[in-house]
């Protein structure tokens, strides 16, 4: 009878507590996720134009205040969430073979999207001068800032985005986390963008085919994080 008086000692759980910086890879899957499916959404809302040359650019961007307004915002949010979402690419690397590579990929990836994300938001100013400038005068102003020797070094540093994805690939393919086939679609959908003429749809579709591998890793890191909670 005495031994029901004393009371029993807490029940402890067994389990390794998690750490805060496990939260951030299912944060960080999601990211990359969300972040394709926004810059799809970018593309396929940026206002058309008649060639590449910078009048039609200025004028394009001009056109349609809301319309720019809303593509540039998906564009940099959706460039900058993915960048975030392949700095977290090595937690899926267990052991020494791709981890290199996978790091060197995720800092390559997450620098140039940055940039990238940055530079989206020009559109405004493009935009600006086409309506409140002569036509002339804008496309002379907007050439003049593109051919400034910064610019020259941001848009260097944006290719980054495009080369790290593909070098996180084959590092998380040579520690066995994904498949080597990941990497096709990726080159199918930037090869093809560099040889079609911009319009928003179809490069809205390159950008849903080379969001796969973004979208497969995104998923990894997900199951990787619902395992850990397990």
């Amino acid at each position: 009878m005495t031994t029901d008086l004393i009371p029993s000692p807490p029940a402890t759980d067994s389990r390794t507590p998690r750490s805060a910086g496990s939260l951030l890879l299912p944060i960080a899957g999601g990211a990359l996720i969300v972040g394709q499916l926004l810059y799809a959404a970018g593309m396929a809302t940026s206002p058309p134009q008649d060639s590449m040359a910078s009048a039609d650019y200025v004028e394009a961007l001009a056109r349609d205040e809301g319309r720019t307004a809303l593509s540039a915002l998906l564009l940099h949010y959706g460039t900058l969430a993915t960048g975030v979402g392949w700095l977290a690419a090595p937690a899926l690397v267990r052991g020494r073979r791709g981890r290199l590579t996978t790091v060197a990929g995720a800092l390559m990836a997450v620098l140039g999207m940055v940039s990238v994300a940055g530079m989206v938001l020009s559109d405004f100013w493009t935009g600006a001068l086409g309506r409140e400038l002569p036509a002339d005068t804008a496309v002379s102003l907007f050439d003049t800032v593109q051919a400034a020797p910064g610019m020259a070094v941001v848009g260097t540093v944006t290719v980054l985005g495009l080369l790290g994805p593909l070098v996180v690939c084959a590092g998380l393919a040579r520690a066995g986390v994904t498949g080597w086939w990941l990497l096709a679609p990726a080159l199918i959908g930037l090869g093809l963008s560099f040889a079609l003429t911009f319009s928003p749809l179809p490069y809205a579709a390159l950008a849903l085919l080379g969001a796969v591998p973004a979208v497969v890793v995104g998923l990894r890191m997900l199951q990787r994080a619902r395992a850990g909670a397990a």
